[in-house]
């Protein structure tokens, strides 16, 4: 049975870099209906914290990547003692300044078998005697991953390919200890979009301000699946799909480039998958952080109100934070157009008269067709076409020169709001 397992040293923040390593393991995990581990390499006390591995977790659990099993590695120091132990008594380990110093062969050469990046080889002599065991008597990440990685029969160990410099100790570690090894498969890096290695200078976030930047969780996931990985020229995958296509033997060996006018798209295209109720979930705390409407306001408007706004303006929405700023066209009772409205005297009476005739209308059906029939029987009375009203109609109801239609956007509004925005306009 195929396990594989997620090993965070819990140093710093949770990067994109980290998601994506242990996404990829999830999902050929959840594709062999395997086993999942995450284990919390935390042998570098100086630097691990409990804030860091919370944020592990927190990120985690935020994308949905679910664990089977979970270690934390200095828990695990009898079995590292143990194997040192072994090598000690073997003669294939030594004792210098109170550190224990693992023999590399002098010559010959170890070869990485890496489903990735196929055959590479490393000559012993590139590389020298190194610490197992430090004089302090903590051991060291070659050693103990080796360790932890054969005691709990990982299958499959993927990684990004920074980590590809060590397979060669580790090879030999195994060897020495006599287990058998796993298949590696060495990710590639990710660059910036000037091919520099990503880093924070390129607007690279930890995946926890990724989500207060209002992502959600299936479009980051759907974008991190595509950063070294294909399935032909498909770009969007729900969580179903990546598992049931997802092999390593798609995996790119070229350098991924992180692309975020990519990431924005495929944000914005997973949030009009997602049912309206769920997203208008997910964007209240938003909107209630943008000031465009209260908690008790949220909680009180009309359900069917609600859906039909974060509706009609998700698709022009690229994250949550979008979503719900420009939600304030259903709460606020009068709102700053993008530019001066200036009415001519014959577009203040038809905008007054379309007012008056909206204030008459039954509330229960304001609908869509509803205020378009209202609008136009104003009109065709007053011998008028809308294009004369349009655009100062829409930037009173919505603030915006562009936007979802017309009536939709008034029903949405609802009748107070709308007729309230329009009254206060030709005042």
């Amino acid at each position: 049975m195929v396990r594989v397992r997620f090993a965070p040293s819990p140093t710093g923040y949770f990067h994109v870099g980290s998601a994506r390593t242990a996404l990829f393991n999830w999902l050929f995990a959840r594709h062999y209906h395997g086993t999942f581990i995450l284990r919390i390499e935390d042998t570098d006390r100086e630097r691990s914290t409990d804030e860091s591995i919370d944020q592990i977790i927190e990120s985690m659990t935020w994308l949905g990547l679910d664990w089977d099993e979970r270690y934390r590695q200095t828990d695990l120091t009898p079995d590292h003692l143990q194997a040192a132990e072994q090598l000690m008594e073997n003669g294939q380990a030594y004792e210098l300044d109170g550190a224990w110093w693992f023999k590399v062969p002098a010559d010959g050469e170890t070869v990485v078998h890496d489903s990735v990046m196929g055959d590479v080889t490393f000559r012993h002599e590139e590389f020298k005697d190194f610490v197992i065991r430090r004089s302090d008597e903590t051991f060291v990440y070659n050693f103990v991953v080796v360790v932890d990685d054969s005691n709990m029969k990982v299958t499959h160990v993927i990684r990004g390919d920074d980590h590809l410099i060590n397979t060669p100790k580790q090879v030999l570690l195994y060897q020495a200890l006599e287990r058998p090894l796993p298949q590696f498969a060495h990710l590639p890096l990710i660059l910036g979009e000037d091919r520099a290695r990503l880093s924070k200078r390129h607007g690279a976030s930890s995946v926890l301000e990724y989500r207060q930047m209002g992502f959600v969780p299936e479009g980051l996931i759907n974008f991190l699946a595509r950063l070294g990985w294909s399935h032909g020229d498909d770009e969007l995958f729900d969580r179903d799909e990546l598992i049931r296509l997802f092999t390593l033997e798609e995996i790119n060996r070229s350098a991924a480039v992180f692309n975020h006018e990519k990431l924005y798209w495929t944000n914005q295209q997973h949030m009009k998958r997602l049912d309206l109720e769920g997203l208008a979930g997910l964007v209240r705390p938003f909107a209630v952080a943008e000031q465009s409407a209260t908690a008790e306001q949220w909680d009180a408007i009309d359900r069917d109100r609600l859906h039909l706004g974060v509706d009609l303006l998700r698709d022009r929405s690229k994250t949550l934070v979008d979503l719900a700023k420009v939600l304030e066209i259903l709460f606020a009772a009068t709102l700053e157009p993008e530019e001066p409205i200036v009415l001519e005297d014959r577009q203040r009476v038809l905008v007054a008269a379309v007012a008056d005739a909206l204030a008459e209308a039954n509330a229960c059906e304001f609908t869509p067709d509803a205020v378009h029939d209202i609008v136009q029987s104003v009109l065709a009375a007053n011998d008028a076409k809308l294009k004369e009203i349009a655009k100062a109609v829409r930037l009173c109801i919505t603030g915006r020169k562009v936007g979802p239609g017309l009536f939709e956007i008034m029903s949405a509004a609802g009748q107070d709001l709308s007729v309230g925005r329009l009254r206060a306009l030709v005042r």
